[in-house]
């Protein structure tokens, strides 16, 4: 009874000694998170000065170094960070850089927290510092600076500088998206970017090599961050002559004295000799002369390279009586397009000339204008027979008398710019007079179609709204939404005009020749924003071609809406399947704890039945002598136990013998018939009927292990001889033992016996022998320890 009560309280002691050290260990929650988890994230902004604190670690403890309980330090020996002492704060030791060139682009350490006046080992915490990007760089310009040669016949809207760009080192985004512009300044009015998004570079203005032959322009490149960084460069053009004007002669008339005899020379020319040049000083072509066909150009000839007049074959006095006119032609040898004439009025010393007849050199002018030409420009030379006088030109037609005039030596001069889409050709007639006689000229010109009208949109800004239901009614088809419609016109009059769209979604989009624009539902899974903003670009067929653009913004209605309640119902859906899972997992651990348990009971369950064990000798292995069965076969005497088939053993006196395994924790009572049963609240049918088949599987096992067991004993006991037969149980030491106090039939095995065998298995033994006294087993035989099963048995 002592016995018993002493290891009560010796187990009372354990038990609070262990609650005790679990609580101290949960109440000391030093070098814990704070809010539970296992490491430590903190945002830092690329320019955020050495020194600056990050963030404080959110460890519990005090890490004062006097009075502190915790010490914290960092594993690495080299860190861009450290830990300000005595305090939890994280302070930045090196520059930062989103970009990786002046620092690191992010951070990870691992703080080790120690607790102090205690031996528990140190705490490993991951700290991640991630680094937010800001607007630190500039654009940079590439291959700078920009030289650019042009031809002053470059028609304004070409495109002289493609590919012009900068790079902005900022993490994707509006602080590396790059915008392009040209500065105010002077000659900033010639050139402009065709779109502030690309480094497309146009020409504005006309050039002009006589008026300018090179000029600088700065150009400039700025982001989007707020705010704005930028860098400029500079464009310098350099402008080339080109064939754009016509020869030029030195005086707008000649004239020239006939000798008196008639004889062939050259001619002496008045007021100086006779001579053109090309206008185009950077070209300089060199000048052929010619004389126009007339009546009495057969008796002249003109040298082509110096202008020399000679007259061929003499002429009597009544030949050219009153003097002749002769109309010179001045033509670039590169180019016979461009060509000057001037009169030579030639005279015979007493003759009286100007009491001749007026009239044109020739009766039809044609010629080609382009319509861009300059107004004041001088267009053509009117020759008569009298140059040098000072005649009155007019011009009958009202309408073609707006756009030209003549003034009084026969030049043609444009009045009002001309316009190709109103009037491709201009006929009129052009009336000369002296005051005594009258001539008149027929005129044609011809207008060049000349591409100096930029494509105009309707609105500056158009904004689209796509209603939620076009949204949702269209999402499987492969139809697109219409969305709306941009409006653009040309005042070119030949020229067509091709739509398109630029911007990050474009591909989302289609604009057709009409300028509807539409879009496709099925692409939207992957757009974030539910609102998008686009460029229409409108470009002519001209030449050179002209484009412009405008900005589109397009809303989808209850696109972000629609997206968060998909996220929602899939947020749902796996909440299910989460909880689901987790019902499973739970089932299944509860089947195999019960069937681990059930296999250990069954493996170690012992029944009560009648078994003949004689011991002659003490023998070493124990399990010689041990002798289990399944459950009683008889309850007379000459009883005998089967166990998988075999004879284990007879006995004559009837007694019972209780066997308990200690690998189950309990005791199994085959003949009493009782089974425990773990109930799962959790579980499902269909488990519960797959558990039941698994528990037959698994008696069958623990019977066909039970009897593999049995037949081990038997073969073992049989080999040491220490297994009778019931012809030899009246000589049995068993039967003639000497009678012991009743209080031995009680006795327990002594607590030595735990620690050999992980456990203490007791067998009490009653017999009913006819001397009606009670037989003291325990006491008869030696405690033998079995190493099977982890069993000690004492017969």
């Amino acid at each position: 009874m002592w016995m018993k009560q002493h290891w009560i309280c010796y187990l009372i002691g354990v038990f609070c000694w262990l609650d005790k050290a679990t609580i101290g260990a949960i109440l000391d929650s030093r070098c814990y998170l704070e809010g539970g988890g296992s490491a430590e994230s903190f945002l830092a902004t690329e320019d955020l000065a050495v020194g600056s604190i990050i963030g404080k670690l959110r460890i519990n403890g005090d890490p004062n170094a006097e009075t502190g309980d915790i010490s914290l330090s960092l594993r690495e020996k080299v860190a861009p960070v450290e830990i300000l002492a005595g305090s939890k704060d994280l302070a930045l030791s090196v520059e930062l850089d989103k970009e990786g060139v002046r620092g690191p682009s992010s951070i990870y350490v691992n703080v080790i927290c120690i607790r102090r006046h205690s031996t528990d080992p140190s705490f490993v915490i991951p700290v991640n510092v991630r680094v937010t990007d800001v607007n630190d760089n500039a654009p940079q310009w590439i291959g700078t600076p920009y030289t650019l040669t042009l031809s002053e016949v470059t028609v304004p809207g070409t495109r002289i500088l493609q590919g012009a760009r900068a790079e902005d080192a900022d993490q994707p985004g509006p602080f590396s998206t790059v915008e392009y512009q040209v500065l105010p300044g002077p000659y900033a009015e010639f050139v402009q970017f065709l779109n502030p998004l690309e480094g497309t570079l146009v020409l504005k203005k006309a050039l002009d090599y006589e008026q300018l032959q090179n000029f600088t322009v700065k150009l400039r490149a700025q982001d989007q961050g707020t705010p704005a960084r930028h860098s400029d460069t500079l464009l310098r053009v350099v402008i080339t002559d080109a064939d754009d004007q016509n020869p030029k002669f030195q005086r707008e008339s000649y004239s020239a004295e006939l000798p008196n005899d008639g004889r062939p020379g050259e001619l002496r020319m008045r007021p100086e000799p006779l001579k053109a040049v090309d206008q185009d000083e950077g070209i300089c072509a060199p000048i052929q002369y010619t004389i126009v066909q007339s009546q009495d150009a057969k008796y002249f000839r003109i040298h082509p390279h110096n202008g020399q007049i000679t007259l061929l074959t003499p002429i009597g006095y009544g030949e050219i009586a009153h003097g002749a006119t002769l109309v010179v032609k001045a033509t670039q040898i590169d180019n016979p397009d461009r060509y000057a004439l001037t009169t030579v009025q030639l005279t015979r010393p007493g003759s009286h000339s100007d009491l001749s007849t007026l009239s044109f050199v020739q009766k039809r002018f044609v010629m080609r204008i382009r319509e861009d030409t300059a107004v004041g420009n001088r267009i053509l030379a009117l020759p008569t027979n009298k140059p040098g006088k000072h005649l009155k030109y007019t011009i009958a037609d009202p309408v073609n008398s707006q756009f030209f005039s003549v003034g009084s030596l026969g030049e043609l001069v444009l009045a009002k710019p001309l316009d190709y889409e109103k009037m491709t050709k201009h006929e009129f007639q052009v009336q000369a007079t002296d005051g005594m006689t009258n001539s008149t000229a027929e005129l044609t010109l011809e207008v060049i179609d000349v591409n100096d009208w930029e494509p105009r949109f309707r609105e500056t800004h158009y904004e689209f709204m796509v209603p939620k239901s076009s949204l949702q009614s269209r999402t499987d088809t492969f139809e697109g939404v219409l969305i709306g419609k941009v409006e653009a016109a040309d005042g070119d009059r030949n020229d067509k005009l091709e739509l398109s769209l630029r911007g990050q979604h474009a591909g989302l989009f289609e604009i057709d020749a009409t300028g509807n624009i539409y879009m496709r539902p099925e692409q939207l899974q992957g757009l974030n924003e539910s609102t998008v903003h686009l460029i229409a670009i409108a470009t002519d067929t001209g030449v050179p071609p002209r484009s412009t653009s405008v900005p589109v913004s397009v809303t989808m209605e209850g696109l972000t809406l629609a997206q968060s309640g998909w996220n929602s119902n899939m947020l749902g859906m796996f909440g299910m399947i989460v909880g689901l899972f987790l019902m499973i997992i739970m089932a299944l651990s509860c089947y195999i704890v019960r069937s681990k348990k059930q296999g250990k009971s069954s493996a170690s369950a012992l029944g009560i039945g009648r078994n003949r064990v004689h011991s002659q000798a003490h023998s070493s292995v124990s399990s010689a002598n041990l002798v289990t069965h399944e459950k009683l076969a008889g309850n007379g005497n000459g009883a005998s136990v089967t166990s998988g088939g075999v004879s284990v053993l007879h006995m004559k006196h009837g007694g019972n013998i209780t066997m308990a395994n200690p690998m189950n924790n309990g005791l199994h009572h085959v003949a009493s018939g009782a089974s425990s049963s773990m109930a799962l609240g959790s579980s499902a049918a269909l488990l519960e009927r797959e558990r039941e088949r698994e528990r037959e599987r698994e008696r069958e096992r623990q019977r066909e292990s039970y009897a593999a067991t049995v037949r081990s004993i038997v073969s073992r006991a049989s080999a040491n001889g220490q297994l009778y037969e019931e012809d030899e149980i009246e000589h049995d030491s068993l039967q003639t033992s000497t009678t012991t106090p009743e209080n031995n039939n009680r006795k327990v095995a002594a607590p030595g016996a735990t620690a050999g065998g992980g456990g203490v298995t007791t067998i009490t033994t009653s017999s009913s022998a006819n001397a009606g006294g009670q037989s003291n087993l325990l006491s008869a035989t030696d405690a033998m320890g079995s190493s099977e099963n982890n069993l000690t048995v004492y017969f």
